[in-house]
């Protein structure tokens, strides 16, 4: 493990497990809420979203609305929680720490799903990181990030507004999403991420103007049987990847700003 910076850019992270359909999933839920209580998670919600189902007729692929209910259980500092459907587990956090001990929250929590449902097997597994990268009173945003993901804006003169740049690879197992928003305001949230009511390190609030959003997003799909070590290698996989992204997206100085 190593020492985390003393001020890290990252500002929200993400870990989901995708496993098989738990249909009956409303049933369990008394005993998750109340596992999940004893956790630490007593903090309870339930949400309803309209999502489309995609489902074949006449030979041809038609969405079709539906309603999903999420069941949140968040912890007493809305830092943290965990959101459940009837097909995956997911761990938000605002507090995010270390790597270390954010896995361990995700595959204790899995573990208590476990308990209660037996889980068959998982279908994909992902991590992803929000990091807010501004510079510091005189100093250059360009400074901080690597030049591939800066834009022409500095070549197309006047003031800079907005920049996106988006890369897609495949590692391994590991498909590695990473996209750079430079833009001007205060913090904000990709369009499918939000906070969800948890509250967000306040000395983020306050950052307005031209600054970078860095979107770092890893995944490994496949079946596999269901297994807590299975899926502890393939985040610790999966980190390895987004940490050297990341790495190759910001600079060194940028890192020595944070460190102070």
């Amino acid at each position: 493990m190593g020492n985390p910076l003393k001020n890290p850019p990252v500002y929200f992270t993400l870990a989901q497990v995708r496993f098989n359909a738990l249909l009956k999933l409303a049933e369990y839920l008394p005993s998750i809420q109340d596992a999940m209580r004893k956790t630490g998670y007593p903090d309870f919600v339930v949400r309803k979203a309209v999502v489309l189902q995609i489902t074949v007729q006449d030979g041809q692929a038609m969405p079709i609305p539906a309603t999903q209910e999420s069941f949140f259980f968040g912890n007493a500092d809305k830092t943290h929680c965990f959101v459940l459907n009837t097909e995956a587990l997911t761990l938000q956090s605002t507090a995010y720490g270390t790597f270390e001990n954010f896995s361990a929250v995700l595959l204790k929590g899995l573990a208590l799903v476990d308990q209660v449902v037996q889980l068959d097997f998982t279908e994909r597994v992902g991590l992803r990181y929000l990091d807010h990268v501004a510079s510091k009173e005189n100093d250059a945003l360009a400074n901080y990030l690597a030049p591939e993901v800066l834009g022409l804006s500095s070549q197309l003169g006047g003031s800079p507004r907005h920049s996106f740049s988006e890369t897609f690879n495949e590692l391994g197992d590991v498909k590695l999403m990473s996209r750079v928003l430079i833009q001007d305001g205060g913090l904000s949230f990709p369009p499918d991420l939000q906070p969800d009511g948890m509250l967000v390190n306040p000395r983020f609030q306050t950052c307005i103007g031209h600054h970078a959003l860095v979107d770092t997003d890893g995944s490994i799909e496949g079946r596999k049987p269901f297994s807590i070590d299975t899926v502890r290698q393939q985040l610790d996989a999966i980190h390895d990847v987004v940490r050297v992204a990341f790495r190759s997206t910001v600079t060194e100085h940028a890192f020595k700003v944070w460190d102070k």
